[in-house]
């Protein structure tokens, strides 16, 4: 059976056998409990994770002190503050534990010397960079354009698992609304 990274990695990048173990060999399985910070927002982001098992969440505090979710992360996807990691300054956001997690484990060094050896794995941090660019710009696009109601129905359809496994009012912060306003969304769509 392919190890959940390798298979994670085929659905948008060719990756020989080499790396593939190249790639594998620069993790560590690490766990979390729930509340667990991984990166803490003022800190220089040194590690990206690939989630095995478990969610992670993603915020930013406003000038207000208001927690600001960004990004929820589940089973077989990466996250790291990109910005931060890629530049090595100071990170803007916190990541937290939302669950009890076991995440696969790399730094910038590991990384960076991977990239070195392989160009299937330069290839592939390149359609990471990529899709990060990608998927900020849509969320962007969506904050600005779009309903909170579309904005729930496109994430439920993107994270389909969210409804289960993230209490209402962070999907609530995450949509920019209240837990109220979000109630209402859902009686709503329950309806029709």
């Amino acid at each position: 059976m392919m190890h959940p990274l390798i298979e994670t990695i085929q659905k948008t990048s060719e990756f020989s056998p080499e790396a593939a173990d190249l790639f594998l060999s620069i993790f560590e399985e690490k766990e979390y409990k729930k509340n667990t910070i991984l990166l803490e927002s003022g800190k220089v982001s040194h590690e990206v994770f690939f989630i095995l098992k478990g969610a992670l969440r993603q915020f930013y505090i406003d000038e207000n002190g208001n927690e600001k979710i960004c990004n929820f992360s589940f089973e077989n996807e990466f996250l790291t503050d990109l910005e931060s990691f890629s530049r090595q300054i100071p990170s803007h956001s916190t990541i937290i534990a939302q669950e009890d997690c076991i995440c696969l484990v790399t730094n910038c060094v590991k990384l960076v010397e991977a990239i070195k050896k392989s160009d299937d794995i330069a290839k592939f941090f390149s359609v990471v960079v990529e899709n990060v660019a990608a998927d900020s710009i849509r969320r962007t696009k969506s904050l600005l354009s779009f309903s909170p109601e579309k904005q729930f129905l496109e994430l439920i359809q993107d994270k389909p698992q969210i409804l289960q496994r993230i209490p209402q009012r962070y999907i609530a912060q995450y949509l920019g609304i209240a837990p109220e306003s979000l109630s209402r969304i859902r009686k709503r769509l329950a309806k029709s």
